[in-house]
C-alpha cells in the first residue's frame, strides 16, 4: 500500500498491556510522532488509514530457524532474504535468526552470514541479532538436535565463539549442568542472555545458576525433565522462579493449552515470550521432508522425527498469538506484550521497538477482529 511518508492510522490500539479505543497514530519518517486521542478538526490534512480491527506493535520472533522451506543455516544470502521478506506476512517485524546444534565451523559460517546481512538495509523484517541454540546442550534431551555435535567446551571455546559473533549474539541456549556457572557469568558479562534448554538440570542447578546470569528458559517444558512432585527439574524452576523469562511454543502440540494457561496465571504476561521455533515447514504439505539436515514428518501441523519426537514446529508467530488468546485464556493485550515488548527487551531494542509510543519505530501489525494479519508496517512502510 502506498500512503506516503507522513500519515495517520486510526483505530483500536493494543500496547503496554492495555486496549485504547479510537486512537490516532501519527507516523512520520518511519517513527511514531503522536499517539493518542485527537479531534478530527485538530488534525493536519494528512492521509489517514482506518483500521477496522486492532493496531499492535509488530511481533518479534526470538526463536525461529526458518520459514517457507528455508533455514537460516542453509548458509546462503538468498535463503536468508526469503525468510526475512516472508516474515511480515505473519506480522513479524523483527527476529533473531536461530541456529541449531552443528559443528563449530558451521556455526561460525552462520554467524558470518548474519554479520553480513546485518550491515544491509532491506525492506523485510529487521534482523535484531542471533540466538544460538546449542551446541552446548545435554544429549539426554537432544530432541531433534544432533548429539554428535554436543560438546563440553573450555571457556576459551566459548570466548572464541562470542568474539566471532562480534556483538550480534543476543541469546544462547545451553545446559547449565554441563557448562557450569563460570561460563554463564562470562556470557552475562558480555550482555548475552543465557537460557536453559535441552537440559537435564535440576531445580537446584537452575537456582544456583541464576545469580551468575541465567535468566531464561528455552521452549518451556520441552526438552527438559518433566514436572514431578518429588524430583524437581528445570520445568519446575520455570514455574517457581517468578523472574525467569519463559519461551512458549503455543501450538497445542508442544504444550497443552491448559498448561500454558497455568504458566500464564503463575508468571504473568511480563515473564512469558511467545516464539514460533519454526523450522521452515510452515507451508510444506503433509508428508516426509528433508529440512535442517534431517528427515521430518509433518501431519496436521505437527512436525516429528521418524521416532515420533517433536522436531521443532510449523508454527508462525501470528498463529501462536491466536492460539494463546483463543485457547489458553490469555487476554489479547497480554498476548501482544508476550509477542512484542518482551522479545524486544531481550533483543535490547525495547527503547524503540515493542510499543506504540512517541519516538518508537513505526513497526506495527494490523490485525482483523479475528486476529488475522491484515497489514504489517516496518519503519512506516506498508510491507504486507
Amino acid at each position: 500500500m502506498e500512503i506516503g511518508n507522513h500519515y495517520y492510522l486510526k483505530g483500536n490500539v493494543v500496547t503496554d498491556k492495555t486496549i485504547y479505543r479510537n486512537m490516532f497514530i501519527e507516523i512520520k519518517g518511519g517513527k511514531i510522532v503522536f499517539a493518542g486521542k485527537k479531534r478530527e478538526e485538530e488534525r493536519r490534512e494528512l492521509p489517514c488509514y482506518q483500521a477496522e480491527g486492532w493496531i499492535c506493535p509488530g511481533f518479534i520472533d526470538t526463536h525461529i530457524h526458518g520459514i517457507n522451506g528455508f533455514d537460516f543455516m542453509m548458509g546462503t544470502k538468498e535463503g536468508f532474504y526469503r525468510i526475512q521478506d516472508g516474515l511480515p506476512s505473519f506480522g513479524v517485524t523483527g527476529f533473531l535468526s536461530t541456529s541449531r546444534t552443528a559443528s563449530l565451523d558451521d556455526i561460525k559460517t552462520f554467524l558470518l552470514l548474519n554479520k553480513q546481512v546485518a550491515k544491509e538495509e532491506r525492506t523485510g523484517a529487521h534482523l535484531l541479532g542471533v540466538h544460538l541454540e546449542g551446541p552446548w546442550v545435554n544429549p539426554k534431551y537432544k530432541g531433534a538436535q544432533k548429539a554428535e555435535y554436543m560438546t563440553v567446551p573450555a571457556i576459551k571455546d566459548v570466548e572464541a565463539l562470542v568474539n566471532e559473533a562480534a556483538g550480534i549474539l543476543r541469546i544462547i541456549t545451553l545446559a547449565p549442568e554441563i557448562l557450569g556457572n563460570e561460563v554463564i557469568q562470562f556470557l552475562h558479562d558480555k550482555k548475552v542472555a543465557v537460557s536453559a534448554g535441552h537440559t537435564d538440570a535440576s531445580f537446584e542447578d537452575i537456582q544456583k545458576a541464576v545469580p551468575f546470569g541465567l535468566s531464561r528458559i528455552t521452549h518451556c517444558f520441552n526438552a527438559m525433565g518433566p514436572i514431578s512432585h518429588r524430583d524437581l527439574t528445570a520445568a519446575f524452576a520455570a514455574l517457581y522462579l517468578q523472574h525467569l523469562q519463559c519461551e512458549i511454543i503455543a501450538d497445542g502440540f508442544h504444550v497443552n493449552s491448559k498448561m500454558i494457561e497455568l504458566l500464564y496465571r503463575i508468571k504473568g504476561a511480563d515473564h512469558l515470550t511467545l516464539i514460533s521455533d519454526c523450522t521452515g515447514t510452515n507451508q510444506l504439505p503433509d508428508g516426509c521432508h528433508h529440512i535442517g539436515g534431517k528427515m521430518v514428518y509433518k501431519k496436521d501441523g505437527k512436525v516429528a522425527l521418524e521416532n515420533g519426537k517433536l522436531a521443532g514446529s510449523s508454527l508462525t508467530l501470528d498463529k501462536a498469538f491466536q492460539f494463546a488468546v483463543q485457547h489458553c485464556g490469555i487476554p489479547m493485550e497480554d498476548a501482544v506484550q508476550m509477542a512484542s515488548f518482551n522479545p524486544a527487551s531481550v533483543c535490547g531494542v525495547n527503547d524503540r521497538k515493542g510499543r506504540i509510543a512517541i519516538g518508537y519505530d513505526a513497526d506495527l501489525v494490523i490485525l482483523s477482529n479475528e486476529l488475522e494479519v491484515e497489514n504489517t508496517i516496518i519503519l512506516g512502510k506498508f510491507v504486507f
